[in-house]
């Protein structure tokens, strides 16, 4: 996967569209972007290239680029002046899971674009060179061919072989134990997804072996950045010591909670 299509989810610069020419110009900007992006998904990539800008040609040559099933454009920023815009699109990438093969992330991609001879084309400004959803990445130059990113900023061991280990732990949890008994019956944990993708909760099986507990996820599906809900309830009076085990996929995340109750 190529840094140049995925950029870090920062928080955009809100502009101002305030010309009447606005709404035409998003559309134009759109409609564009919708081509580029289904060029992408169909591997047209020299046909593509007639909507990149010049100043960022070099870098559409160089770049490796991402294996994107799916998109769908979602907001859209023009400047003041509608001459430059960004764009958010949400992508379907694939990534090589080692243990797993490869996954398909949701990821939210800002790009930025410009008028050139009258036209919307995609461009790379200098501040989004080294930008990747896990930090900025680096390359190496020399005198030989354009050099290829170098992995570590991409993900934890890189995009294409990257560190499970370190991905794993980008999924959190608030606790790991909790204590009830008959003057605190409920308590919750937090499960929190910091993966740029969309991650899948399950509680595992030997939870309803557990007598005397009720154990609930609100949500089962989060997206980057959201939170999920596990809710205890000590239903009897019986004593508990036990452990809520949650598996976070596609990483196969192991989440326990030990429970006790006296």
């Amino acid at each position: 996967m190529d840094r140049r299509f995925v950029f870090p989810a920062v928080a955009l610069t809100a502009w101002a569209q305030t010309s009447p020419n606005a709404a035409e110009a998003e559309k134009a900007l759109r409609d564009r972007a919708q081509q580029f992006y289904q060029f992408q998904v169909d591997k047209k990539f020299r046909q593509a290239e007639a909507m990149v800008a010049d100043d960022t040609k070099d870098d559409y040559y160089a770049s490796r680029k991402p294996d994107i099933k799916g998109f769908k454009i979602d907001k859209a920023e023009l400047a003041p002046d509608l001459k430059t815009a960004k764009l958010i699109v949400k992508a379907k990438v694939m990534v090589l899971m080692p243990g797993f093969g490869p996954t398909t992330f949701d990821i939210p991609m800002p790009t930025e674009w410009k008028l050139e001879d009258g036209e919307w084309r995609w461009y790379i400004s200098p501040e989004a060179r080294v930008a990747t959803p896990f930090g900025n990445m680096h390359t190496s130059k020399s005198n030989g061919p354009p050099a290829a990113p170098a992995p570590q900023g991409a993900a934890p061991g890189g995009i294409d072989n990257p560190n499970l280990s370190a991905l794993q732990n980008q999924i959190s949890i608030s606790k790991t134990s909790v204590r009830l008994g008959r003057s605190n019956r409920d308590d919750s944990v937090s499960i929190t997804n910091g993966m740029p993708g969309t991650i899948e909760l399950r509680l595992d099986a030997h939870v309803e072996t557990i007598r005397g507990l009720a154990v609930k996820l609100d949500k089962t599906r989060l997206a980057s950045g959201e939170t999920a809900v596990v809710q205890l309830h000590l239903a009897g009076d019986k004593k508990i010591a036990d452990t809520v085990d949650i598996v976070a996929q596609p990483l196969n995340r192991l989440l326990s909670i030990e429970v006790i109750a006296q």
